[in-house]
């Protein structure tokens, strides 16, 4: 029988909670030292290995969502097809969000299966989608009130109008405690608590803003209609200019949290339509990394740096060890969790137990 102990729950509730640090070098070492023997060693390299997963795309213009490798390797250009002028998109829990022009937000499985058309309906103009747990955040860019709208994931309105009065806010980010909101008109990133009281804002007027992404490190991305800056998550430039020419009048910028960023150009003329790849410090890495695109506007990695992916593997590894009977002992496991300070005040409170042949 697989048995599993109160301190690897306590550790997976952490990790799915705090999902981001999947992507840190010392966790991944927590796992490998907690999971080991030949079988179990495999799941882990997988999870490490299947961490930068997939690009989807969203194109305006031919109303697709393309998929793709983090090599720029086309899997399926149409994706999912059949959208209405598509303006947003964002991924959580296996699914998919589209934003449609004509007020609908669309919920599709990472596999391309329809779920529901008409998830969320009657917005005005959506662009920016963020998701937290439960909670889905719609920026609403039309209308002479532009709003963050507040949602579950399930489509039950929570509040419409839970920001409002913006300047054509398109941009949305949030790290599960504040929302970050990118106003085109105004030039503006604005910073909010995930109930909608303002705390601050900072950028500049000309700027037009427009896509966000966090990188779970303090370190907030911004993209503009002619480059990316660098911010901290407080508002602090590190380099408004990170990255300079170029077109992107929608919302398309992603990290794939392996210190690459991705800029949506749709100038529509040549040398437009494409994905380009640099590192988060703004050097090029591939200015034609996805090419044939038709208005990319918007998209995602699967997983993010927000992503879950890796816990299914690390129980994975757990059951093979669990029939395997390799074991390492938790103290071990538990000196290496203690390395990451992120983990550290919870793995203080676990009690040890032993059950079956985890211990």
């Amino acid at each position: 029988m697989f048995l599993i102990d109160r301190k690897l729950a306590t550790l997976i509730e952490f990790t799915l909670v705090n999902p981001e640090h999947f992507f840190s070098s010392s966790f991944r070492q927590v796992f490998r030292l907690w999971i080991f023997g030949g079988g179990a060693r495999l799941a882990v390299w997988l999870a490490a290995v299947s961490a930068h997963g997939q690009i989807y795309v969203l194109n305006s213009g031919s109303g697709t969502v393309g998929e793709y490798t983090l090599s720029g390797q086309t899997i399926n250009a149409s994706f999912i097809t059949g959208l209405s002028s598509p303006t947003g998109l964002a991924v959580s829990g296996g699914y998919l969000y589209v934003a449609q022009e004509n007020g609908a937000i669309r919920k599709y499985t990472t596999s391309g299966t329809l779920v529901n058309a008409l998830l969320i309906s009657g917005l005005y103009g959506p662009a920016g989608i963020a998701i937290s747990g439960n909670d889905l955040f719609v920026a609403n860019s039309g209308g002479e009130s532009s709003t963050i709208g507040e949602y579950t994931t399930s489509g039950a309105t929570v509040n419409a109008a839970l920001v409002s009065g913006l300047g054509n806010p398109t941009g949305l980010a949030t790290d599960g405690n504040y929302l970050y909101v990118a106003c085109w008109h105004t030039g503006n990133v604005g910073i909010y608590t995930t109930s909608g009281t303002a705390i601050s804002s900072f950028g500049a007027p000309g700027a037009y803003p427009g896509g966000l992404v966090l990188d779970g490190k303090g370190d907030l991305y911004v993209s503009t209609l002619g480059g990316v800056g660098g911010y901290t998550t407080a508002g602090m430039p590190e380099n408004a200019l990170l990255i300079s020419g170029g077109y992107n009048s929608g919302i398309g910028i992603a990290l794939d949290g392996s210190g690459h960023l991705f800029w949506a150009d749709n100038y529509g003329g040549a040398g437009g339509n494409v994905i380009r790849e640099y590192t988060t410090n703004g050097q090029l890495i591939n200015a034609s990394f996805i090419t044939g695109l038709s208005n990319p506007v918007a998209m995602v990695v699967v997983p993010e740096p927000s992503s879950s992916v890796l816990v299914l593997f690390g129980l994975l590894g757990l059951m093979l060890k669990s029939s395997s009977r390799y074991c390492v002992p938790a103290q071990q496991f538990f000196t290496a969790a203690k390395s990451h300070k992120k983990f550290e005040p919870r793995i203080s409170q676990m009690t040890r137990i032993k059950t079956g042949g985890i211990v």
